[in-house]
C-alpha cells in the first residue's frame, strides 16, 4: 500500500475541483444530520429505528463513507500535479 487516497490535478482545474468536492459532499451530511437528529434511518425501502435494528447503524456508516470520501478529495486528498512532481 502506498498511502491515501489523492488525486493529482492541474493548478487551473484544482480549485473547481474542490468545491465541487465539497458540495458534492453536502447531501451527504445533511442525511447523517437528519438520521442523528430523529434516530431513523429512511433508506426509501427500509425504515430502521436507532438501537432496534444493525440497519441504522449500516446506514449511518454508508452516509459517513461517502460524506468522508468526498471531504477528503475536497481538502486533503487533492494536489496540484505540477507540484507533486517536483518534489519526488
Amino acid at each position: 500500500m502506498r498511502g491515501p487516497l489523492i488525486v493529482f490535478i492541474e493548478k487551473r482545474y484544482l480549485l473547481a475541483f474542490r468545491i465541487t468536492m465539497i458540495f458534492i459532499s453536502l447531501p451527504f451530511l445533511h442525511d447523517i444530520y437528519t438520521v442523528l437528529a430523529t434516530d431513523l434511518a429512511d433508506s426509501g425501502r427500509y425504515i430502521a429505528e436507532r438501537g432496534e435494528d444493525w440497519g441504522y447503524y449500516a446506514y449511518l456508516f454508508k452516509k459517513f463513507a461517502f460524506a468522508f470520501l468526498f471531504l477528503w478529495l475536497g481538502t486533503f486528498g487533492s494536489r496540484d500535479k505540477f507540484l507533486s512532481k517536483n518534489d519526488s
